[in-house]
């Protein structure tokens, strides 16, 4: 792993000018709160990092060549994971769970069984139908919701993966994976603002658990964040708060999965996320994305 030197004050001064600018004019106590919480967060992991797209210096956990989970605390009652999975490191394979284990809880779904890493992944309604374009090992799920209005991850065979925030009207045949959720987070370095949030009160304006997906620019970091929340030591993330972490991670383009009680977290099929105090076990979901290393049952 390389890491850059530090980042030069113009890194800094840009965070800081772009922090000023979204408080500006709100005239609310926690418009500003935010703000300067933004400043310190965004400009500590600039100097840290360098730049987007680079390993954060943190000492994170090797789970594997190419695959690095850590855990951190950004602000006061935030607990986030991130995991960061290189793309092109051989031995290393990603998937997302077949149609036949819609419905169980992670640690139950047979696709799960003996990975690496798996988290929870897209949106579903009371007949775990997900939504968006889905893919699974080159097939088609059929009877998705809302597949034109939906942002999606799409990998082909070879691990190359790219995030449509338009998505197309149908996955290209090489497609061996596609996932969705919503809304956006970053769309080519640009962050979500309070603004945004705004249109969707409850699912981004409120604080929650959430699992979000991205990409490096150079596409070769697949980028995994689940933020705790619902509990003593963790509240949660605003949709604008997950999109500047998801940046400040290394992120380029980003997209929101499903979040709240389905944030779900297994490494080699243990939980490492403290669930929300209202749902202790964990959920049944639609799908999961799962990280896989070279000798693992396929």
């Amino acid at each position: 792993m390389i890491v850059r030197p530090f980042a030069r004050p113009a890194v800094l001064r840009a965070a800081v000018q772009a922090a000023l600018r979204n408080a500006r004019g709100r005239g609310r106590a926690w418009a500003a709160r935010w703000a300067l919480a933004r400043i310190v967060y965004t400009g500590a992991v600039a100097l840290l990092v360098g730049c987007a797209g680079v390993a954060p210096p943190a000492d994170p956990s090797r789970l594997h060549p190419g695959v690095q989970l850590r855990e951190h605390t950004p602000l006061p009652r935030q607990r986030v994971h991130v995991l960061r999975v290189d793309l092109q490191q051989p031995g290393v394979r990603l998937a997302l769970s077949a149609p036949a284990d819609r419905g169980l809880p992670l640690d139950q779904m047979p696709s799960a069984q003996g990975a690496l890493v798996a988290v929870n992944a897209s949106f579903f309604d009371r007949s775990y139908r997900p939504r968006g374009l889905t893919r699974s090992q080159g097939q088609d799920w059929p009877d998705v919701m809302a597949p034109a209005t939906s942002p999606l991850l799409a990998c082909d065979g070879a691990a190359r993966c790219r995030i449509h925030l338009q998505p197309p009207p149908a996955l290209a045949p090489d497609i061996e994976l596609a996932v969705a959720g919503t809304p956006w987070l970053l769309d080519a370095g640009r962050t979500r603002t309070a603004a945004d949030d705004a249109r969707c009160i409850n699912l981004c304006q409120q604080r929650h658990p959430r699992t979000a997906v991205g990409l490096s620019h150079d596409g070769r970091w697949l980028i995994v964040l689940l933020a705790e929340g619902r509990h003593a030591d963790a509240a949660g993330l605003t949709l604008a708060e997950l999109s500047a972490l998801m940046k400040a991670e290394g992120a380029h383009d980003a997209l929101n999965l499903d979040g709240g009680g389905s944030s779900t977290l297994l490494v080699r099929g243990q939980s490492r996320m403290q669930r929300p105090a209202n749902e202790p076990a964990l959920r049944r979901l639609a799908n999961a994305l799962i990280v896989r290393s070279r000798g693992d049952p396929p």
